[in-house]
C-alpha cells in the first residue's frame, strides 16, 4: 500500500515503499506525507493490539521495518500519542528482518516432518 501511494504521489508507476523510505530520508515532502499516512494507519492497529494484549514489547518486522528508525521513530511517537490508559510497550525491529516469515515457514515444515517420522 505504501508503494502504491508513493507511486501515485511521485508519478512513477514502479515506485516502491523502499523508495518512499529513501525519499523520506532525503526530505521529500510528498514522501513524508505518504509515510505519515502509513505510520498513522500502523499505529492505529498497534494501539488496538496494545489495548487487547498489553504487550511489554512490540516487534515490528516485514518490508517496512527494513527502513529502521525512519519507520520506528515516528511510529513510537504516534503510538505514544494515541494510547490513553495503556502501558506503552517498547517497539523494536525484528532481528530476522524480512526473512522471518520464510524462516518460520521452514521451521514449521521441519517440525511437521519430524512429527510424522516420530509417529511412524
Amino acid at each position: 500500500a505504501v508503494g502504491r501511494a508513493w507511486a501515485g504521489a511521485c508519478g512513477v508507476p514502479e515506485a516502491t515503499a523502499a523508495g518512499a523510505a529513501r525519499a523520506v530520508e532525503a526530505g521529500d515532502p510528498r514522501a513524508a506525507a505518504v509515510w505519515l499516512d502509513a505510520v498513522d494507519a500502523l499505529s492505529e492497529g498497534l494501539v488496538t493490539a496494545i489495548t487487547l494484549l498489553d504487550p511489554r514489547v512490540l516487534i515490528v518486522g516485514g518490508g517496512l521495518a527494513e527502513a529502521g528508525e525512519t519507520l520506528l521513530a515516528p511510529l513510537r511517537e504516534a503510538v505514544r500519542a494515541k494510547v490513553t490508559f495503556q502501558h506503552v510497550p517498547t517497539i523494536v525491529p525484528a532481528a530476522l528482518g524480512d526473512a522471518a516469515g520464510c524462516l518460520g515457514a521452514g521451521l514449521l515444515a521441519w517440525d511437521l516432518l519430524s512429527a510424522e517420522v516420530v509417529s511412524r
